[in-house]
């Protein structure tokens, strides 16, 4: 039965497995040449990772004994080169559901005879028949970094279907842009892990020969990580997020805006300083001229301007209504007009008669005395218009019943049977105008009376 072999031989990675491609050795186990089927829907979905899918992997090459996958997930971070902290956030992003509700990761706990806890078997979801997939060597996820194990798997279902593919739709496929995919697809040449042969496909695109060990060994000293346009390497959680400098990325582009725009260094073109010393009076130049109206900013004016709208008509229904207060218009500015005489003409659009409210003025302005009314604008929009019924019954105004002028049978039988709060039996008079108070005035004598 093959076992798996020590953690200590496994290939050295750097922090999130991105430290490029190990060297091509000739002497490796007989498991790391395995191949494994990738389907679609894990690395072309989009819904993935690209730490999710290469686990994906990993995992399915160890499902592939009859014992299914028995790593711990130590063992599993210790394979991919990364944290175990890495590791568990991978595996969970595979045990959710993907997008057709299904997980992609399942794992069951298993307890030895003696009580003692073993170590969870793991299987990935199989692919189902009919189901595209790419078919790549175990190798590639063990040496390739993230973004690049996603690339081969793409290349490589491309080589096996013969589809052509372009940057752009590569990019669509990695989550980034067409330069950076092109970019990730000239670093995957440099491993030798694919060959590209420039303009030779259909319609001049590339075509691609995919390998399934790298054609040269590569380096372990390594030029540095490539910034991909301004952000840093993979650090599985802690991207540099510096911003982006033009004199690193002066590749060409064709993303929309065209290409970047770089600062000129030489300063030629600034223009001598301006001597305004001269602009007040008692310099030693004359005083500069006014500046012309077309180079002047808007200035406020001294007064607010007036109304130079259209002005104001009433139409005669909503005129009709107001006659009980035509005495009080006058006093009405232009604009709380236009709200009154909107208020009127949507009640009467909803069905009041116009006599209903007509008499719910007259009623209310003999009511209030002319010279309590300091606002009528705002008498009208708060007080008079309104429709306030406690009853709810149709007609009623303010208690009293329309036309007749009633008092509401429904409205009194709610006052009795909540009735106000008490209040004084004798409300306290002013000795001079003789206004009923229901609180103590001082010097019996109420406000108004106090200041005249």
């Amino acid at each position: 039965m093959p076992s798996l072999p020590a953690a200590s031989v496994e290939p050295r990675h750097s922090c999130g497995g991105a430290g490029g491609a190990a060297r091509a050795d000739e002497h490796l186990p007989a498991w790391h040449r395995q191949k494994v089927k990738v389907p679609k829907r894990v690395w072309g979905s989009g819904a993935y990772s690209h730490g999710a899918v290469a686990y994906w992997a990993q995992i399915a090459a160890l499902a592939q004994r009859q014992e299914r996958c028995r790593a711990a997930v130590a063992t599993l971070a210790g394979y991919m080169g990364d944290a175990k902290r890495t590791a568990e956030r991978y595996l969970a992003e595979l045990s959710t559901p993907g997008p057709d509700g299904e997980p992609e990761l399942n794992t069951v706990r298993h307890t030895g005879a003696d009580g003692d806890g073993e170590t969870a078997e793991r299987w990935i979801r199989t692919t189902g028949r009919g189901e595209h997939f790419a078919y790549v060597p175990v190798l590639a996820v063990k040496t390739l970094r993230r973004p690049l194990f996603v690339l081969y798997c793409a290349l490589t279902y491309a080589t096996a279907t013969q589809t052509p593919v372009t940057a752009a739709e590569l990019g669509d496929v990695l989550g980034v842009t067409e330069r950076s995919a092109r970019r990730l697809v000239d670093e995957l040449e440099q491993l030798g892990w694919v060959t590209v042969h420039r303009r030779a496909g259909v319609h001049g695109r590339h075509a691609y020969e995919v390998h399934d060990r790298p054609l040269h060994p590569v380096d372990d000293e390594h030029a540095g990580p490539d910034t991909h346009g301004g952000s840093g390497p993979d650090t599985n959680g802690g991207s540099l997020a510096t911003k982006e400098d033009a004199g690193l990325t002066d590749e060409s582009t064709t993303q929309a805006g065209g290409a970047f725009r770089r600062r000129r260094g030489d300063r030629k073109w600034v223009a001598p300083p301006v001597d305004t010393a001269g602009n007040n009076d008692g310099g030693h130049y004359a005083a500069a001229a006014e500046a012309p109206p077309a180079l002047r900013g808007r200035t406020r004016p001294a007064a607010p301007q007036g109304y130079t709208g259209p002005p104001l008509s009433l139409s005669p229904r909503v005129w009709d209504v107001l006659a009980p207060v035509h005495d009080l218009l006058p006093r009405v500015s232009t604009f709380v007009m236009r709200r009154i005489a909107r208020e009127i003409g949507r009640q009467l659009d909803t069905g009041i008669w116009p006599e209903d409210i007509r008499d719910q003025i007259t009623r209310l302005r003999a009511w209030t005395p002319t010279e309590r009314i300091t606002d009528p604008g705002r008498w009208l929009l708060g007080a008079v218009l309104p429709v306030r019924s406690r009853c709810g019954t149709t007609g009623c105004h303010w208690g009293f019943l329309a036309h007749t002028g009633t008092p509401c049978k429904a409205c009194a039988e709610l006052a009795n049977d909540h009735p106000p709060p008490h209040t004084s039996a004798r409300p306290h008079t002013c000795s001079a105008c003789g206004w009923a108070s229901p609180t103590p005035l001082p010097l019996q004598r109420c406000a108004a009376c106090r200041t005249a």
